[in-house]
């Protein structure tokens, strides 16, 4: 299905198991960057949830959520008076940049609400992104902890905008921690790991959090080598 807000476009795939359907509702998986992470996602779901006595992760929705390339730089960062765009990371000069605030609206006032009319969703939601969606991960758990229960960032690019997230302010996530959170970087990243670690190292730590360096991964292979594990850990640690 389609939506359209804000002038930005949107093509959303929901992936609803079986019945029969629980009472409390299916936890939901929100998935960014669909158009390529999509197929990926479901597909580990599904064969996770097919062993769940082993694997105990409990049957849910994947949502999916896909826009225009250039689109996705406007919406995973945030506003900024000055951007910038280094020269190391294959990614836009020109922007747009800066629509983090109306795309996270866009997920909690449009998305949560109809998915939650139309389909048996649970009160439990967890947000999945690689590279500069796990940015957007960690920005939205940072400044707005309470929208998710759990946050799973796999190669966020922590380096943009000369590390800003790092100097963020973290009170509310003190104040609200969240369930869980999980991030992931691969062994091979390079110069995308420091900035990561510096990340972690100032976030409060009242709350679960796994960092794994993923032996002998790069910012691509990561991602599947570590997606099983990071949805065991959320459901590890799930409140």
């Amino acid at each position: 299905m389609e939506f359209h807000y804000e002038g930005n476009d949107y093509k959303i795939e929901v992936s609803v198991p079986e019945m029969p359907f629980p009472e409390q509702g299916f936890p939901v998986l929100y998935v960014l960057d669909g158009e390529w992470n999509g197929t990926l996602v479901n597909e580990i779901v599904r064969t996770q949830m097919q062993m769940r006595k082993q694997t105990k992760l409990p049957r849910m929705i994947v949502v999916t959520i896909a826009q225009p390339a250039q689109q996705r730089f406007q919406d995973f960062t945030p506003f900024s008076e000055t951007y910038a765009v280094s020269t190391q990371f294959p990614m836009s000069k020109e922007g747009p940049f800066g629509g983090a605030e109306t795309f996270s609206t866009f997920i909690e006032e449009v998305l949560k609400p109809y998915v939650s009319t139309h389909y048996p969703a649970g009160e439990r939601t967890i947000l999945l992104g690689h590279s500069l969606s796990g940015y957007f991960v960690m920005w939205q758990m940072i400044t707005q902890p309470m929208r998710f229960r759990s946050y799973i960032a796999i190669s966020p690019s922590v380096w943009w905008n000369d590390e800003a997230l790092v100097y963020e302010d973290f009170t509310e996530l003190a104040i609200h921690p969240p369930a869980s959170l999980y991030v992931a970087v691969g062994e091979f990243e390079g110069s995308m790991i420091s900035p990561i670690e510096r990340l972690l190292s100032k976030l409060p730590q009242n709350f679960p959090q796994k960092f794994d360096v993923a032996a002998e991964e790069n910012h691509l292979s990561v991602f599947p080598s570590v997606l099983s594990k990071a949805l065991r850990y959320v459901q590890a640690h799930k409140k």
